[in-house]
């Protein structure tokens, strides 16, 4: 593996790995934090939901609270440091989920969380974020996710697989 590139973050590496039939395939690949994504549960029908301003759409967008783990190594840690910061809630029920990766070209695993039993608990918000907290309807905060201008596909990807996994059969 040959660096190519490390700053801000992020680490741009040069990798060869074998294919079943002998080949090599070459391939730079970037690396950074990975990330951790909450199902924030405040009653068994609703969820919490950000509506967070990205400057650098220029938009804002919803989303799942979520965030870096580059504070910390350990992701159930960074789950309940981010679900703090991001919503002002503390889980007193907070377990692992899923995982889910959107690039092999993308070093970066999205760690995603159940929260439950939420109670008020904040710590401060970044100077350089505009977030509102929003508690809605699953399927309504689907919806709300996947109309953004620009879609969150990590909040997107954990909300579908949690209403796909839960769908209720109507007779």
């Amino acid at each position: 593996m040959e660096e190519l590139y490390s700053g801000h973050g992020w680490q741009v590496v040069l990798q060869e790995k074998e294919l079943p039939d002998g080949r090599i395939k070459k391939a730079a690949r970037a690396k950074r934090a990975d990330s951790v994504i909450l199902l924030a549960f405040p009653t068994d029908d609703t969820i919490l939901i950000l509506r967070e301003y990205r400057p650098y759409y220029g938009e804002y967008l919803w989303m799942l609270p979520s965030g870096n783990m580059d504070k910390e190594n350990d992701m159930m840690v960074a789950a309940l440091r981010e679900l703090r910061e991001e919503t002002g809630f503390q889980a007193d029920e907070v377990t692992h989920y899923c995982d889910a990766n959107v690039s092999e070209s993308l070093i970066l695993t999205h760690h995603v969380f159940i929260a439950k039993k939420l109670s008020p608990n904040p710590l401060p918000q970044y100077d350089d974020e505009m977030i509102e907290v929003h508690t809605i309807k699953l399927e309504e905060a689907l919806e709300k996710i996947l109309t953004s201008p620009k879609v969150h596909m990590p909040s997107a990807f954990a909300l579908m697989k949690y209403l796909h996994e839960h769908a209720t059969i109507q007779p």
